[in-house]
């Protein structure tokens, strides 16, 4: 779970989401859609790193979908106890529903190796102006994306009130390079 600085962090963060009307969300979410599929960094990825969204974060169903439809390999991560994040490829059809949480089965979709990720759209508690990161509390992305080819571009998707005056930093922390709330697409120091 993390320092008390982290557990107060990830409450403060929960009221404020908790505010968001489901109206705000969906255009929220719109706009962070928009600003992402505007970039030359998702135009040119051939496979994607994405995750099927939780209701407090940014949706990401029809990023999945875009994604498809332009032609892109999408790689969902499936959570490991023993392997941390582990990436699958999946295939638009009937099954799985995006409607639902769903997390791919091996055996039924192919394991994408981290460093064949052109680029990962990360989800997270809040952010800083710094690149700090605040998750849910199991390190999985931050481990994860360690094992990430040095080409591979990392953004996180947020809301513009996810973002923090300053967040606690572990050394175990990877920091975001950038950021894509409804305000637009921001690098961060």
């Amino acid at each position: 779970m993390g320092s008390p600085a982290k557990i107060a962090a990830r409450e403060d963060i929960r009221r404020r989401l908790a505010g968001l009307s489901a109206e705000e969300r969906r255009d929220a979410s719109q706009q962070v859609g928009l600003a992402l599929t505007a970039r030359p960094e998702w135009q040119t990825a051939g496979i994607l790193g994405l995750y099927l969204s939780l209701p407090d974060e940014p949706e990401t169903r029809d990023l999945i979908r875009q994604a498809w439809q332009e032609g892109k390999k999408v790689a969902l991560p499936k959570t490991d106890i023993r392997q941390g994040l582990t990436w699958w490829e999946m295939v638009p059809g009937p099954l799985p529903k995006l409607e639902t949480l769903w997390e791919p089965l091996p055996g039924n979709h192919s394991a994408v190796s981290p460093g064949l990720i052109h680029g990962f759209c990360v989800p997270g508690r809040a952010f800083d102006a710094k690149g700090t990161r605040l998750g849910r509390g199991g390190g999985h992305y931050d481990r994860a994306l360690a094992q990430r080819s040095r080409q591979a571009w990392v953004v996180g998707l947020f809301f513009g009130i996810q973002e923090m005056e300053n967040l606690p930093c572990e050394g175990h922390d990877v920091a975001l390079p950038q950021v894509v709330t409804e305000m637009g697409w921001r690098s961060l120091a």
